[in-house]
């Protein structure tokens, strides 16, 4: 089939399909762009054709180095996106050896620049369809026992539209499981028959979410498929990844934190952070200090009482900290109702205060305490001491997300809504200790225009 990274013939016309962008762009810009390339000279086609081949190869490489010739691990688009990235700055950097060494063939460094753009930005495109539009392309996977860990995975692979695999069936350990479905996904068979049961169906991945394992895990069959190149993983290591967020249960060991990789943080990581947190904080601050004004003014008008709301949060390591905010409800609010959580329709919260929390603008002021060092741009939002005491009782690991600054936003605030009680801590938890575990540039900036998108449709509370 065409485009199918499953056959050889499919990934040839994939690997022509870039070879023809490549050429499209370099066409399309080279002979846009002023200035004047001896190699494009009619008189001089067969050098000019070697160079385009030269090129092409530079942006092919770039791709196959970054993995864009396989799907596996391209769970969501934010997984392209991480690939893509370093792909693009491979091309640069190869491109800016190869004239450094020789500078005749091009004008000025910068034209290669809208070439890198229009052709990753074609290929960002392309691989959307072969990845994600092309069912036949996705990865292929096959549970291993019929559990509630199971049934939540299906549950995120029916949900999520845009995903890069799919899940093809169960193999039960259960005789009278044989023959039934789960939210319409069949069971293929029994784990004593995987291996036929693979040799049936078209299986990248065995995810293993059986329980209770003793005498059941066909162990020698899951070896076996091992070395013929199909991926076995832990039924928590693939929630983790389809779900992205830390699954914390009655079987969830802490060895987990212990030995698995993440949760390390270097000097560097530190730095980044820091400064990131310093400049964006600055940015902002001069950029929306007009809105600041005027919403300071509005809040003042409504009601009566302080602009800034001043509330005592566990930062860093359980450090307490002044937390800023724009007041967004009556000045009374605490002294009538006592420290609880924010819910839906809350009649404490002012009509100014139900506009700017809805934009997330009661949260903007927080600018000054990441400028102060409380606080990081991204983070687990910081909570109150009060609640804190009590979520330690009663929440596994709830300490470990102390183990950083806190931040203006976070990953459990663009993937859950407000928190409205212990439950809900509970379960924004798994996104923070995700987030903790999986720190990187690529995810803070995913975080990052996740809540502009937020902002911009009003998703606050």
């Amino acid at each position: 089939m065409l485009f199918s990274i499953r056959t050889t013939k499919g990934f040839l016309s994939i690997l022509f399909f870039d070879t023809f962008l490549a050429y499209l762009s370099f066409g399309t810009i080279f002979f846009l762009l002023p200035g004047h390339m001896p190699w494009l000279n009619k008189d001089t086609t067969l050098n000019g054709n070697i160079i385009f081949f030269i090129f092409t190869m530079i942006l092919l490489i770039s791709l196959a180095i970054n993995r864009l010739y396989q799907p596996v691990n391209c769970i969501y688009l934010a997984d392209l996106i991480k690939k893509i990235i370093p792909a693009f700055f491979s091309a640069f950097f190869f491109f800016s050896t190869l004239f450094f060494f020789f500078p005749n063939l091009i004008d000025k460094n910068w034209h290669i620049l809208p070439v890198l753009i229009l052709f990753f930005s074609a290929i960002i495109l392309f691989r959307l369809h072969v990845f994600f539009n092309m069912k036949e392309n996705r990865e292929k996977i096959l549970l291993l026992g019929i559990s509630e860990q199971g049934r939540e995975i299906i549950k995120e692979s029916v949900e999520k539209r845009m995903r890069g695999y799919d899940i093809i069936g169960f193999a039960t350990a259960m005789d009278s499981q044989m023959e039934s479905t789960v939210h319409n996904v069949p069971v293929l068979g029994h784990i004593k028959e995987l291996e036929s049961i693979i040799s049936t169906h078209t299986i990248d991945t065995v995810v293993v979410t059986l329980r209770s394992r003793r005498g059941k895990l066909p162990v020698d069959q899951l070896l076996n498929c091992k070395f013929k190149n199909i991926r076995i993983l832990e039924g928590a290591q693939f929630y983790e990844i389809a779900k992205q967020k830390i699954l914390i249960d009655d079987f969830f060991k802490p060895s987990s934190f212990i030995f698995e990789e993440g949760f390390y943080y270097t000097s560097l990581h530190e730095f980044m952070k820091r400064a990131q947190g310093l400049s964006v904080s600055i940015i902002l601050l001069i950029l929306l200090s007009p809105v600041l004004f005027i919403t300071a003014i509005l809040i003042k008008l409504e009601s009566p009482g302080q602009i800034f709301y001043l509330q005592e949060r566990v930062g860093l390591h359980g450090r307490i900290f002044k937390l800023l905010k724009f007041r967004s409800m009556t000045e009374t609010a605490e002294k009538e109702s006592g420290p609880k959580f924010a819910i839906k329709g809350d009649m404490r919260v002012t009509r100014i205060g139900k506009i700017i929390r809805k934009i997330r603008l009661d949260e903007v002021p927080q600018l000054i305490n990441i400028f102060m060092g409380d606080m990081d741009l991204v983070g687990p939002r910081p909570e109150r001491e009060v609640f804190v005491n009590e979520l330690e009782k009663i929440v596994p690991y709830y300490a470990l997300r102390h183990s950083v600054r806190p931040g203006l936003t976070g990953w459990a605030q663009v993937n859950y809504p407000y928190g409205e009680n212990f439950e809900d801590s509970e379960e924004k938890l798994k996104y923070d200790l995700y987030y903790i575990k999986h720190y990187s540039w690529y995810l803070d900036m995913q975080i990052f225009f996740m809540t502009v998108r937020e902002i911009i449709f009003a998703k606050g509370h």
